[in-house]
Parts: structure tokens; sequence; C-alpha cells
């Protein structure tokens, strides 16, 4: 008998905020609405231990009896952040230290330092008393590994600085080749000893670009090696439960490098979904669904949605149905769940006026409805082939470390490396094509196409990985920016792109701004002033198509053994705008101009079929859509207008009962899954849920 996958839908539970007599009224609620799961405990350490060693289950043991009689699974945040009161008051070092070397009090939540030893020891016993408890209750499903870890700050005291120092003797062994990785003989730096390493940020001064991304790879790296602490807990202690976690490893403020030791730790990917409630931000929807496939990575698991987008600071709601619309789409991006943030309007605190399903008076609101429909439509796909499986062909590669360069140099990294992997990413959407998000030290599985967007650091395991992969008979394509600077973030002495010249068939050295430049720095003295003059709009001629993406820099490339794909024709110096090398079984493409996704929607396009790349389903820009195993084909219109789609084949309409020819109407924010004519064999139509 075949196995049917569950799909998930439910919302974040605060019971700690609401009344004893109130749990049953919302479970009944929610039970009503068919949810059936639940997120508990987040943000919540002194509810279950209010004083050092006294715990306090028994208000939460009934909790979870409650949500186990109803049918509802539990997943279980394992809440170590914020820390408790008590704890910061015992041990006042664990609180954060500003870049000032002032000590913070802890004002709101993420204001503790998880690298510091005591916060550890406290926050890993608490995290084995939880899972003991409720290793067995027969609601728990998962546990989650603390709530958005990257987000906060890192603490700048003199124990993180202790930290940072043994840190750089474990990676370094001795302080000369440190001075070598460091260059710091450059304005008189050298350092004598280790004990001589201090943090580089001194209130808003900040060091020199190697020492700021080692300090980068410390503090990711304590995160890591705190979640896998936290992980290795489960393992031990609940072998049989799932774990996950919503991170925040892309914060561009701290953040931490997740692709780096995410097999490890993670075994269900979580995240917030928060495309926000304007679903006419491109950009953020984009970025929402980049971030999805970015937690799954390699894994060949579905994501969990364990926050989702409800409301907003002071926002009641996205547009009717685009809540909905939101549910659909993770679906298309691998969701198997998606948790509401959150169930009810908190009356206190920091988010007073995130607004939930539920009301402040405790009443539902018409998106208790709307999520009521969500979660009756999951059951109804239940044995659709949902959650999603792919076997994608195409690979983006992500990098921590240029996100952390780029974005403390921005007088010459104009253009920002997030905007940049979501420019990549938006022409592959655009394509309706899944793609992996990669780290280029650690490929595991096979791929016909690898982009490398803006990818500036180039290490020689990269490098040796785009080698690799092009000599094997694949086909790379690298964006300007790419490749500047080595493992210790110094800019190569040798041809660019750095240790893959030869690969690329190409020399890029110089490179025109479009715009005038400004830098931050205030060369030589004298104050600058932003013009904002364009001196340039390139033209650039491919495959006899004209094209003029919107850019603001440009490489000159210099053909060695490449071939000229694309070149400038309107630029003084009518360079390449694309060069193709063939390398060993493969070709190494140069694009001299930043990730565009105007620009490589239309390079792409003319490899596709080269590489044997399957075609994704054809729709209107703003029309997502994927084919299932099954061959049903799942459209989402993620705009407020409604679209008019070609069939292939007619079909049935599952969600809506309809049946189609040759077109499909999607009104505004609708989805549709439509079973194809040759698939349907006496299988009963479904009237629509409402």
């Amino acid at each position: 008998m075949a196995v049917i996958i569950m799909l998930f839908a439910g919302a974040n539970y605060h019971p700690h905020d609401w009344p004893r007599e109130r749990w049953s009224h919302d479970i009944e609620l929610m039970r009503k609405a068919s949810f059936n799961i639940v997120r508990l405990g987040h943000l919540c350490w002194d509810s279950f231990e209010p004083s050092e060693g006294s715990y306090t289950f028994e208000w939460f043991d009934e909790v979870m009896d409650l949500f186990a009689e109803a049918g509802i699974k539990v997943v279980l945040d394992i809440a170590t952040r914020p820390a408790p009161t008590w704890l910061h008051k015992k041990y006042p070092e664990i609180s954060l230290t500003a870049p000032n070397g002032l000590r913070m009090e802890a004002q709101t939540r993420y204001m503790e330092d998880i690298g510091h030893p005591a916060f550890q020891e406290y926050a890993y016993s608490f995290s084995k008393k939880l899972v003991v408890r409720y290793r067995h209750h027969p609601a728990l499903y998962a546990f989650g590994l603390c709530n958005e870890l990257g987000s906060g700050s890192p603490s700048y005291s003199s124990a993180a600085r202790d930290r940072f120092e043994a840190w750089l003797r474990n990676k370094y062994d001795t302080v000369e080749r440190l001075n070598h990785a460091w260059a710091s003989q450059r304005w008189s730096r050298k350092l004598n000893s280790f004990n001589d390493v201090v943090l580089p940020i001194s209130g808003q001064v900040k060091g020199a670009p190697e020492r700021l991304l080692d300090m980068s790879r410390f503090y990711s790296d304590e995160t890591l090696a705190y979640m896998q602490g936290l992980s290795d807990i489960v393992k031990e202690l609940a072998p049989h439960a799932r774990e996950t976690t919503n991170h925040w490893s892309e914060n561009p403020g701290y953040g931490f490098d997740y692709l780096k030791q995410y097999r490890t730790i993670i075994d269900l990917p979580g995240i917030g979904f928060y495309p926000g409630t304007n679903p006419e931000d491109r950009r953020a929807l984009s970025a929402a669904c980049f971030f999805m496939d970015h937690r799954i990575g390699e894994l060949d698991q579905p994501i969990w949605c364990l926050e989702f987008q409800t409301g907003d600071f002071g926002g009641y709601a996205s547009p009717r149905n685009a809540m909905r619309m939101y549910a659909y789409l993770s679906l298309i991006h691998r969701a198997q769940a998606v948790c509401a943030w959150t169930w009810r309007t908190m009356l206190g605190g920091e988010e007073q006026y995130v607004f939930g399903l539920v009301d402040h008076d405790g009443l539902p609101g018409w998106k208790y409805d709307e999520f009521k429909q969500i979660a009756e439509e999951f059951k109804l796909l239940q044995d659709r082939g949902l959650p999603r499986k792919t076997n994608a062909e195409i690979a983006v590669a992500y990098s921590y470390e240029s996100l952390k360069i780029m974005a403390r140099n921005q007088s010459f990294y104009k253009t920002d490396y997030t905007e940049q992997v979501l420019q990549a990413y938006g022409a592959l959407e655009l394509a309706n094509l899944d793609c992996n998000i990669v780290n280029l030290r650690d490929i595991r599985k096979s791929y016909k196409l690898l982009i490398v967007p803006g990818h500036a650091v180039m290490d020689s395991e990269s490098a040796e990985a785009v080698r690799s992969f092009v000599a094997q008979g694949g086909t790379v394509i690298m964006t300007a920016y790419s490749a500047k600077v080595n493992a210790h973030n110094q800019v190569f002495d040798t041809a660019q792109p750095g240790g893959l010249s030869d690969v690329f068939g190409i020399r890029s050295g110089a490179f025109i701004r479009t715009r005038s430049h400004t830098p931050s720095e205030n060369a030589g003295g004298l104050e600058k002033s932003e013009l904002g003059l364009e001196r340039e709009k390139p033209t650039i001629m491919m495959d006899c198509r004209e094209l003029q993406p919107k850019i603001d820099y440009y490489e000159i490339l210099e053909p060695r053994t490449a071939e000229i794909m694309a070149a400038f024709t309107n630029t003084w110096e009518c360079s390449p705008a694309v060069t193709r090398n063939r390398y060993g079984k493969g070709e190494a493409i140069y694009v001299a101009l930043p990730a565009n996704t105007e620009f490589l929607t239309v390079l792409l396009d003319s490899l596709y079929t080269e590489l044997g790349i399957v075609d994704g389903p054809t729709t209107p820009p703003g029309v997502s859509a994927r084919r299932l195993d099954n061959g049903d084909i799942l459209y989402v219109n993620t705009t407020g207008k409604t679209q008019a789609l070609s069939l292939p084949l007619s079909g049935l309409g599952l969600l809506s009962g309809q049946s189609f020819e040759s077109e499909l109407l999607l009104d505004a924010y609708d989805a549709e899954l439509v079973q194809f004519q040759n698939q349907i064999k006496g299988e009963i139509i479904h009237e629509r849920i409402y």
C-alpha cells in the first residue's frame, strides 16, 4: 500500500500569553479549520524555567495533551533565545557588548552571546530537560533548534576577543602565517604574537578587509557549533524525532555560513516565509523563494515554513487571497508545511501589531477563513505528488563570505551581493526551472549548468571545483565582480578571474562605471559630490538581438583562448560582453556585467536546448508553475491581475473542479493544479473547497 506523504497547515501558538481557559477554545478553532500542525515553545525559556533549576513544565504538559487530543502535531522549539533575565543577572558577561566596548542590557530578544561558555552550559542543560520531557509525547512531530539563529548581533566583548584569538591560533598555527594572511605589513599593523589580536571593529571604525572576513568566519563558526550542539542533543536523546529550525543565516548584519555545515545539522530544512504584505514587491517575493531553495541546498528533503506571513508591523494583511497564493508558491518551492505567524495578534511586547489569524480580541477575522481554505485544500492534495521532489539540472553558487566581503567594500562592489544572486535566480524563475543552491567547496550532485553570480571570493577549493566541473563536461556561467579576491580577501596578483583565468580563457583587468563614481572614502581630504551622471548606456548585440540591460558597471574582457558570444556595440572599446571558452569536456562562459535577470534570461534561453535542460511550463511573467512527477502542473498567479495561460492539453482543475480546454484563466492571486486529460482515468472530480 502506498504511503501518503502529508502536507501540513497550522499556526504558531503562544499559550503562555493567554489564560488557561482560552487554550481549549483556540485549539477547537484550529481543529475546525483542519489544522494539523502547530509550532509551540519559542521565545519563552523562562516560562519553563522561571528561576535557575526550578522547572514548571506542568502547564505545558496540559497544552501538549490538548493538542494530542485534537489530533494536531507539534513542532516544539528548544527555546534557548532569548536567555532569561535571571541568567543575564547571574552572568552579566553573556550579555552583548557593543563595538564601543559597553555592555548592553538585554532589552529585547537575541541579546545574548551564544558563543559564551556560561550561556551554552545553561542553554544545553535546559535543552536536555525539555527534550527528555517531551520526546515520547504523542503530539510531538519535531524539535525546533531554537529560533532565528543568525539574527541579532555578535558580541564584541573581551571574552569574544579571547575566543577569536583561540580560533585564529587553530586556523593559522603561527603568527607569521597570520601576518601573511592579514597583510599586516600594511600601515604598520604587524602582530608579534596571537596575544596582539583584537576584534577589528572599534566603535564606528572598522579594520582591514582581511581581518573583517576572518571575524565573520569566527562568529559564523560559533553559530554553527551552537546549532550543532542542539542538534546533537536531539539526536542522542530523541533519535526518533525530526529536527528543524527557522534560522536566519542570510541575515546581512550577522548571519552565518549555513551551507558549510547544514548536512550534519538539519533534518528538515525550515524557514520563516516573509515575502511581505505587498506581492507587487517582486524582489521580496523572489528573495523569499530563493531563501527556501538556499535552506534546502542539496538535501532531498521538503522545507517547512515554520513561520508564514499573515500580517506585518502595523499591516493587517496582504490583499485578499494573497496569503493562499503564498502558500501555493511555497509548495512550488518544495514546502511541506505552512505555520501562520501568528495565531492571535499579541497584546503587548515588541510584536503587538504584527497581526495574526485571530484579532486582538480573540475573534477570528477573514484571514482565519483564508487559512482554513489553505488547510482544507492541502488535505485534498495529499495524494497528488506533494511535497515536490526535484532533480535539478541547474545549480546556483551561494557564498556567505562574498556577502560579507561585498557589503564591507561598497566603493568597489556597488552591486549588492544578494541582489546579484536574486538577479540570476530571477532568470530561472521566469523559466519555471528548479535549481539547487550550492556551496562551491562541497558540491555533491551532478548538474548540467552551474551559475556563479558575483562570487567575489575565490579560494583554491572553490576554484578547483569550478575547474573540475567544466573539465568533466559541465557548463559554468560566471558574472562580473567574481573571483576578485583570494581566501584571505586579498586581491589577486594574477590575471582575473583569479585562479580561473585559463578556464574562462580571458583576462579581466579594467572596468567601466557607466555612472559617475563617488566612493564612500574621503580620498584627498576633499568632500566629493554625488553627481548622478549617466556616462554610458551600453548596448549589447547577442544572437542578432540588441539588448540594453540596466547596469552601472562592466568589465573590459581580453579574450585569450575564449570566443566572443556577445559584444558591446556603443562603448569606447566595443569589448566582449560575453565570452565562451572550451576547457576539457565542458565550457566556461563569462559575463562582463553584474548578474541581470533581463540579460541572463536571453543568454540562458540560448543554452537550455543545447545543454539538454528540460523546459519548465510556459507561463506569462508573474505566473509560477512546476510540473509534478505525475504530469500535473501547479500554476500560481502571483500578480493582482487575471492571467491567461495556454495549456498543453485539455485538463481538469483539481482545486476549482472546472474543466479546461486549451486555456486557463487564473484570477488575481489564484492557484490551480491541472490534471491533464491523458492522465484522467475515471477519477472523482472534486468540488472546490471553501
